[in-house]
């Protein structure tokens, strides 16, 4: 009995101590969840726009028809869930462009462009996580950490020049953009060449995402988590994610409310509104500003573990160029703001 006695004295003891163990700070961890979810959420809202809202079509090049401060623009999401996608750019002679493959966290991941690619760049093969196979011998490959991926390309022209603008434009609509049977079916025509993938369709991606709701507190998490499910985790997100714990973060799926009592769920929303106030308090000053006009952080476009920063791009600027390709410089004067492209390593030395 005593030995009995004993052991449930113990038992009571340890429950008491667990219990009286100060629980983890939800708002702390609410804070650094929006700051690491809120590139994600936008990432998705500016998807849902594209998609659902303006017609876009999955695996196909937009091209804008006018100008976006002196460069022509063309942008697709990609959707790498089922097979790959290619990307061909037509000789480029000494013209001025990129293309950026951005993956939902907005890092850029991939680059096309005429500093790296040169003017005859060679096709290039996009795969996702899970794609295993060969590619042909005749494309470069990039790999991409995410099923979903945002392609933006941008073309510079020379300014009053009509006959200069004509050619940018030819060149723009010479990109392509194919599935491996579209790519297939325009080599047969071309070249007379069949290539070893199959030759019917696949069908069409079909979107059918649900619309963000902003005005609901908790839709960050929501949203984010649906996005992160798309994404293959890195170390950083494992670790993190493990830290963050008490607030039971699942890519891909829902967050549940339930597992929260109300003072629980108001520390929660305590801990986004502080993120949101960070990012709009300290975001502007993150950068140089040189004769008027704001220069980026070196870490733009890469952002490794700066979640400010990463977050407050993904809120001002979504999809920035990253500065060695291109360099997005911004200047306000009397509450009218000025936007300049500027290629990145003639300006770099700006920053040095």
């Amino acid at each position: 009995m005593r030995r009995r006695a004993a052991l449930l004295g113990g038992f009571a003891y340890a429950t008491t101590r667990a219990h009286a163990q100060p629980k983890s700070d939800l708002r702390t961890q609410a804070h650094r969840a929006a700051l690491y979810l809120r590139p994600l959420y936008e990432m998705y809202a500016r998807r849902y726009a594209d998609a659902m809202e303006s017609g876009h079509r999955i695996n196909t090049l937009t091209r804008q028809p006018e100008p976006q401060d002196g460069m022509l623009v063309a942008t697709a999401w990609l959707d790498l869930s089922q097979e790959p996608m290619f990307f061909t750019v037509p000789a480029m002679g000494e013209r001025f462009y990129t293309a950026a493959f951005l993956d939902p966290f907005t890092d850029n991941f991939a680059h096309v462009s005429s500093r790296l690619s040169g003017a005859t760049p060679k096709p290039r093969m996009i795969v996702g996580p899970a794609w295993k196979g060969d590619a042909p011998m005749e494309v470069e490959v990039s790999h991409a950490p995410s099923t979903s991926v945002w392609l933006r390309v941008h073309i510079a022209f020379a300014d009053g020049d009509d006959d200069d603008l004509a050619e940018a434009y030819r060149q723009l609509a010479a990109l392509m953009l194919e599935t491996p049977d579209q790519r297939n079916e325009r080599r047969i025509l071309e070249m007379r060449e069949l290539m070893r993938y199959r030759t019917y369709a696949p069908p069409e991606p079909v979107s059918d995402w649900p619309a963000p709701k902003r005005e609901e507190r908790f839709d960050l998490f929501t949203v984010g988590l649906a996005m992160l499910g798309e994404c293959a985790l890195r170390e950083r997100d494992q670790a993190l994610l493990a830290d963050l714990a008490d607030l039971h973060l699942h890519p891909g799926h829902p967050f549940d409310l339930r597992a929260f009592g109300e003072a629980e769920r108001a520390a929660i929303a305590q801990g986004v509104a502080d993120a949101d106030a960070e990012i709009r308090e300290k975001g502007p000053a993150l950068g140089k500003t040189i004769g008027g006009w704001h220069y980026p952080q070196s870490d733009l476009g890469a952002y490794g573990s700066d979640d400010l920063y990463r977050a407050y791009m993904a809120t001002t600027n979504l999809g920035a160029p990253i500065p060695a390709e291109m360099l997005d410089l911004v200047r306000e004067r009397d509450g009218v703001k000025a936007r300049l492209y500027a290629p990145g390593p003639e300006v770099l030395a700006l920053l040095k």
